[in-house]
């Protein structure tokens, strides 16, 4: 059992880093990832692509948080298994409708290609929906007498 515990909270670091990381990326270089949303054939649209530029690194802020603090931490789990799904979602997407579209992604996860991004998004996922599973068999485990 303390075994499962240390797994839970190592994925939640992992989560915590990887969101906080890629909210700092897009708002340190904001212009370069709104581009990047206005280049894309599926948030081209300017209004679009201003509120994304600023509502995605917000979300992925908060979702840090929720994992964070104890009482949100399972909404912050499910939150990022969303995020994750959605993001993947949008790079399929990507891959399926587009020939080379650049990476709205900052920092390292830049120079992944789609592919790799996609793999690297679908283990995100797979990270996020182990944690929600470890969270829960952890508290129904502490519930019972």
């Amino acid at each position: 059992m303390r075994r499962m515990s240390y797994i839970l909270v190592f994925i939640q670091y992992i989560l915590i880093v990887l969101f906080i990381y890629a909210a700092v990326n897009k708002l340190i270089d904001h212009q370069k990832f709104y581009n990047d949303l206005r280049n894309s054939p599926i948030f081209g649209d300017q209004t679009i692509s201003i509120f994304l530029s600023w509502a995605v690194p917000l979300v992925e802020l908060v979702v840090a948080t929720f994992i964070i603090i104890e009482k949100f931490t399972l909404k912050g789990l499910y939150a990022s298994a969303i995020l994750m799904i959605a993001f993947t979602l949008y790079i399929s997407g990507i891959l399926l409708w587009s020939a080379d579209i650049p990476c709205s992604c900052g920092g390292i996860i830049s120079n992944l290609t789609w592919g790799e991004h996609l793999i690297f998004n679908i283990g995100m996922t797979l990270i996020a929906c182990i944690g929600i599973y470890l969270f829960k068999h952890q508290n129904e485990t502490a519930s019972k007498p």
